[in-house]
């Protein structure tokens, strides 16, 4: 086996990308909360004023919720690969 096959298992690559879906994910949630965010509304002189909308930011904390969790549980499955492939050197080597 080469050097660089080595280095290359899948427990690497899923760890990999289970950092790309969280940073994804923060980075969408708050485009989406910057972009949606604010929404005009009307105040007592019925002057049409911006506001921040607590839907639409609490959508957005979703957003990054859902990606980190998505993100943490690929970084659970990762190190369960890590383990067997740990195990599979070991066995190879006794």
């Amino acid at each position: 086996m080469s050097e660089t096959q080595s280095h290359l298992r899948e427990s690497t690559t899923n760890t990999f990308i289970a950092w790309i879906v969280m940073i994804l994910g923060c980075i969408a949630g708050l485009t989406f909360i910057v972009l949606f965010g604010q929404i005009e509304v009307r105040n007592e002189n019925l002057d049409i004023v911006q506001v921040w909308s607590g839907k639409i930011i609490a959508v957005g904390l979703g957003i990054i919720m859902n990606g980190l969790l998505f993100g943490y549980l690929l970084l659970k499955v990762s190190s369960i690969l890590q383990y067997y492939e740990q195990r599979k050197i070991t066995n190879i080597a006794d």
